[in-house]
């Protein structure tokens, strides 16, 4: 009786443990009985007709045209088939364990069903299904059916496209920390968090979702894939994850404790989210190296390549975030949900900065639209005084044209900084009643006055004071030098030169234009005054970017280059 009750133990048909009862007493498990019950009569059994190598249990390996086997991805602990379950007739991703694995006996695969069976109870939206897990009676393979999600890996997503962005990238982090939520809840920990067992799923759009860029939108679905796999792999309860002379996961990812003999738990996969959210912003991983033993050293070293990130201008408060769950000791990273709760900053912050930028745009556009139509209504002779003055003696000197500022910067890519400077300073003039400012587009053209130009451009323009400038930017600082010029007499007015750090230039074109309305004797009302004077931001990053931005937007030849990456300015 003995010998019987454990040759009944198993399924003959997929492997699954039987258990004290009705299953046990029919010789097979619950979902092989449903199948026998579905399909008996009215459809030949396609698994029991496959060659061996093809089908575990209910599950068969599809092929492809040319007739291999269906290979969807492999790994160190296996290698994971498109296959068919017989029983639903659905498609479902089949992984079969390592065969060496199988060789460690019936303690270790009845450890590999217990963890399965945890595996299987677990259910999120960005988690994939686990189905089944089970052990080839014939030859002690075992496998794993998982839900099969369509759709591509972050590893092949930024090899395909390059790094993501920073706003994106918080995105997958928030959908992966609340799957890692829900799985530590169950005491589950995944092992192998990486890029490539990260899917992004094409879902549908909203209905409802009439806002721009919804098809995008729709594409940010992730699903975390192979949850529970490595944990029934380990040796033993606890031990450090190393099997059969191999490493379970992968050591460019994988935390510090999973080379040791310490216990592992949820903070072990924060650390590999950082290392995975690291190389979705960067391309590359924060520790590497040919070996084991050279990842272990990389990390112990405790230095972290911190260029990649600025080079790829993440975010401080980002930056400073993948720190922190970069940390050897797993009790100075940030648990569950504080990481969510950090995450929720940083994409707050980035909001808000490209809400201001936005703003200055807005700003930009209604006044390029303004001249416009003022060009339009208006139409003037290119020898015709701006403001109808018959000569320069006659020309109010309140009528103020602003030439474009010279970049001085060693670096040329910097005169959309200098551009930037004279477009804000020509915006804050413009709001003082008292004063005429001449268009940025009249005098475009005007950035040399040697050979006696200025009372030319007097004449041409109806101006009678004209505003020139240098710029020279250097890493953290800006020096600005401007020159006030009557330019009936070409006598100087007024004239200053202005040394000033990145952040504190930004409120460089109020101080200018309430000078340059005092050396002009105008005059402000209280309310013109508090809008020359108010500050654009406090984020000297926004602010650079908004002005590199508004080049693009702002140059001469219209292009769809220009505006996508004006529009990529804008969004940073």
């Amino acid at each position: 009786m003995q010998a019987q009750a454990t040759s009944a133990a198993v399924c003959p048909e997929c492997g699954t443990r039987l258990e004290e009862g009705f299953s046990r007493a029919l010789g097979r498990c619950m979902i092989c009985l449903l199948r026998v019950g579905f399909d008996g009569a009215e459809e030949p059994d396609e698994t029991l007709s496959a060659p061996v190598t093809d089908r575990l249990g209910i599950y068969r390996i599809e092929r492809r045209d040319d007739g291999s086997l269906w290979e969807l991805g492999r790994g160190a602990m296996g290698v994971t088939y498109r296959a068919i379950d017989t029983s639903l007739k659905r498609p479902v991703a089949l992984k079969l364990i390592d065969s060496e694995w199988a060789k460690r006996g019936a303690e270790a695969r009845e450890r590999f069903m217990r963890e399965a069976r945890t595996a299987a109870s677990l259910r999120h939206p960005n988690i994939a299904t686990v189905y089944h897990f089970g052990i080839r009676e014939e030859d002690g393979q075992c496998f794993c059916a998982m839900e099969l999600v369509e759709g591509e890996t972050l590893e092949m997503r930024v090899r395909r496209t390059g790094p993501l962005d920073a706003l994106t990238t918080i995105d997958i982090a928030l959908q992966i920390s609340s799957a890692l939520a829900a799985a530590e809840k169950q005491g589950l920990v995944h092992r192998d968090l990486k890029p490539a067992n990260l899917m992004l799923v094409a879902a549908a759009p909203d209905a409802n979702d009439s806002s721009p860029g919804k098809a995008e939108k729709a594409e940010t679905v992730v699903k975390v894939i192979d949850f529970g796999v490595a944990k029934a792999l380990v040796e033993k309860p606890d031990a450090m994850g190393l099997t059969h002379g191999g490493f379970v996961g992968t050591p460019a990812f994988a935390s510090p404790e999973q080379f040791t003999d310490a216990r592992v738990d949820v903070r072990s996969d924060i650390y590999s989210l950082g290392a995975t959210l690291w190389y979705l912003l960067t391309g590359h991983r924060p520790f590497d190296g040919a070996t084991i033993e050279q990842i272990r050293a990389s990390q112990h070293s405790q230095t972290l390549p911190i260029e990649q990130l600025k080079a790829a201008r993440v975010p401080s408060k980002l930056v400073a975030m993948l720190v922190s769950m970069l940390a050897l000791a797993p009790a100075a990273r940030p648990g569950i949900r504080q990481l969510k709760t950090q995450l929720q900053e940083c994409s707050s912050q980035i909001l808000d900065r490209w809400k201001i930028v936005k703003r200055f745009a807005l700003a930009a556009a209604l006044v390029s639209l303004a001249i416009v139509a003022v060009v339009l209504l208006f139409p003037q002779k290119r020898n015709q005084p701006l403001y109808g003055a018959a000569n320069t003696s006659s020309i109010p000197p309140k009528n103020i044209a602003v030439l474009p500022f010279r970049n001085l910067s060693e670096d040329k890519e910097n005169a959309f900084f200098a551009d930037g400077i004279q477009d804000d300073l020509l915006t804050s003039l413009a709001r003082i009643k008292d004063l005429k400012v001449v268009s940025r587009g009249s005098v475009a053209s005007y950035r040399d006055l040697s050979g006696g130009r200025l009372r030319a451009l007097a004449q041409e323009l109806g101006v009678g004071a004209v505003l020139e400038g240098s710029v020279r930017r250097t890493a953290n600082r800006v020096l600005v030098n401007v020159q006030l010029t009557d330019a009936t007499t070409e006598r100087q007015i007024w004239s200053d030169r202005y040394d000033r750090t990145l952040k504190d230039s930004i409120a460089l074109q109020s101080e200018l234009a309430a000078e340059i309305a005092t050396a002009l004797a105008a005059k402000l009302s209280p309310e013109e005054k508090a809008e020359v004077e108010a500050k654009l931001t406090n984020n000297p990053d926004a602010y650079v970017v908004y002005l590199r931005g508004r080049e693009f937007q702002m140059r001469p030849e219209v292009s769809r280059d220009n505006f996508v990456a004006a529009e990529q300015c804008y969004r940073h």
